[in-house]
């Protein structure tokens, strides 16, 4: 493949973006023989990094963070297996997500005020979801913070890159999107707009939403081996491509970009900073010093926390207790004192003296009745998330099924031969079962 094939006529039609960083240079160099890309349309465009494992795609990725942070242009990496914060080597990031190993752990209280510091004081921010011991919360998170960025990048306005790991598990191919993908498709969609650009990172383009990867504008293929990922790069690059991504060395990656019309071969620079995601071995890892962001700033975004405890102690501070009222003199032996008594609870019998308040939350029948609302509460949430654990688990047994039954063209038509046939019995045992209902 020649190092400058044009595909076709280059991409001018973008509506313009303000650009607010005065000292940010035209270009990022991401090889030693000099390849470079426009700041600004990576800030701000669609990009597709894929690859299969040891192929260079993580290294590829953090090139272009260390390269956007050199230039002091912010972005939000969604870190899905904890290997980002090696930027922080040379560069002041914050570093967010489940764990005690992060600068802070975060909620998706804290999306509003993340999206608010990433924008609003391009403060570079990575969201590690590797320490989060349920996955659903670490996906909530991502999905609240995408959110809060997609709305406040409409008042922002400054070029911002979202980068984000595995892509394939927030806007999967055939498997549906939820919320999460939905929205990282609308930015793809409109992010541009309001200068919010996302690269999207995946070993398999075959499970990448092609809903996505036909919105990109930028593409960075390493080698690809399996017959449905090279199916991809065929349909988009041609067959020629497809043949000789198979055969790319560690690094090496073929380059689409949509604003010169261009397809290069490109090998990209090793990553300066700490490889954080590099196998270990048994000699260990030393972890290098880190830089740290600005305490005060740490101060602020846990203030949401802090918030989040004072309303629930104000909630418990006004929340209604129940207390007695028909106290009677003490000697009065009146039947209908004691009927008072008795119907305030305060347990004194015909003639008895002194105030009688109860708290009910001291009644046995009252916290054995809690008990039995938290314990049922917990065992409908605990079947909820099994049940939805049990969804994610199908849908990804049914990829893995319809990946390995259509992986060769032969493959492909014998599925699309036996699938009439597959339906036509379907039909038939409903039909039967109606009858025989019938009769």
């Amino acid at each position: 493949m020649s190092d400058a094939t044009p595909r076709h006529e280059a991409f001018t039609g973008w509506p313009p973006i303000p650009v607010q960083m005065a000292d940010t240079p035209d270009a990022i160099t991401l090889s030693e023989d000099g390849f470079s890309m426009p700041t600004i349309e990576v800030l701000t465009g669609r990009g597709f990094v894929t690859g299969k494992s040891g192929s260079g795609k993580s290294n590829t990725a953090s090139v272009v963070a260390e390269e956007l942070l050199a230039a002091g242009a912010p972005m939000l990496v969604v870190d899905a297996d904890g290997e980002y914060y090696g930027l922080k080597e040379s560069f002041e990031l914050l570093h967010v997500g489940g764990d005690d190993r992060c600068d802070l752990q975060v909620s998706t209280a804290h999306a509003e005020r993340l999206a608010s510091v990433a924008l609003d004081r391009q403060v570079p921010v990575i969201l590690d979801l590797s320490g989060y011991r349920d996955p659903d919360e670490g996906r909530e998170v991502v999905g609240a913070v995408v959110e809060a960025l997609f709305a406040r990048a409409a008042e922002a306005r400054t070029p911002f890159l979202l980068l984000v790991e595995e892509a394939h598990e927030f806007i999967p191919e055939g498997g549906g999107l939820d919320d999460v993908g939905k929205t990282l498709v609308r930015v793809a969609k409109r992010g541009r707009k309001r200068g919010l650009g996302v690269c999207a990172l995946s070993q398999r383009p075959a499970s990448v939403s092609k809903e996505y990867i036909t919105q990109c504008d930028w593409l960075v293929w390493h080698r690809l081996t399996w017959d449905n990922d090279t199916a991809v790069v065929s349909r988009i690059l041609g067959s020629d491509a497809a043949d000789e991504v198979q055969d790319l060395a560690d690094g090496e990656a073929i380059v689409m970009t949509d604003w010169d019309g261009r397809t290069t071969r490109v090998r990209f620079r090793r990553k300066r900073t700490f490889d954080a995601g590099a196998t270990p071995d048994l000699g260990g890892v030393e972890t290098p010093d880190l830089k740290s962001v600005d305490d005060d700033l740490l101060a602020d975004l846990a203030g949401v926390d802090r918030e989040d405890e004072s309303a629930e102690s104000a909630t418990d501070d006004d929340s209604p207790t129940a207390s007695a009222s028909g106290a009677t003199e003490s000697g009065t032996a009146s039947a209908s004192g004691a009927a008072s008594a008795t119907a305030s609870g305060a347990g004194g019998g015909a003639g008895g003296g002194g105030a009688g308040g109860t708290d009910p939350a001291s009644d046995p029948a009252w916290e054995a009745a809690r008990f039995v609302t938290y314990l049922g509460g917990s065992l409908i949430a605990g079947f909820a998330r099994a049940g939805a654990a049990a969804g994610r688990l199908g849908g990804r047994a049914l990829r893995w099924t319809a990946d390995a039954l259509t992986r060769t063209p032969e493959s492909q038509r014998r599925v699309e031969w036996l699938l009439p046939k597959l339906l036509l019995l379907l039909i038939g045992f409903a039909l039967g079962a109606t009858v025989a209902t019938l009769l």
